[in-house]
């Protein structure tokens, strides 16, 4: 593979339950982040104890183009992302795949030119899975 090659942007694809997905994906990142404590201690200078955990939440950000209407394409518009709530999510670059569960949008964005119509939105990742309560959701 030559250099140029090697530079430029994988497939990328974003896809919600029921195998819906936009059409046009032009950019995502995902984030995903960690709490870091510090503790000191009498007696000395600076910190003692490092406590590190999951963050409660990440985050999937995405721009698409919406195409118009009649053009074949699962989701053309943001009504049906609106719609959904505690959603899975697959996201995939190149050869790298990675599915989200109890997925919810924060921010979906609209952004109208004379070229294109695209969609912008934010997507919370839970960090980590709920704490299991003995008798809860038990058959």
């Amino acid at each position: 593979m030559g250099w140029l090659a090697g530079i430029t942007a994988p497939d990328l694809d974003i896809t919600f339950e029921a195998n819906k997905h936009f059409t046009a994906v032009q950019e995502m990142s995902e984030e995903v982040r960690q709490e870091i404590t510090y503790q000191g201690a009498f007696g000395y200078n600076g910190p003692v104890l490092r406590r590190m955990r999951p963050s409660d939440e990440g985050t999937i950000s995405f721009s698409v183009v919406l195409l118009k209407s009649g053009i074949t394409g699962e989701m053309n518009n943001e009504e049906l992302l609106r719609g959904m709530e505690d959603f899975e999510i697959t996201t995939k670059r190149g050869n790298t795949t990675a599915t989200y569960r109890g997925c919810n949008w924060n921010r979906i964005s609209i952004r109208s030119t004379l070229d294109q119509v695209t969609l912008d939105a934010d997507v919370s990742v839970p960090g980590y899975p709920a704490p299991f309560k003995p008798g809860v959701g038990a058959g």
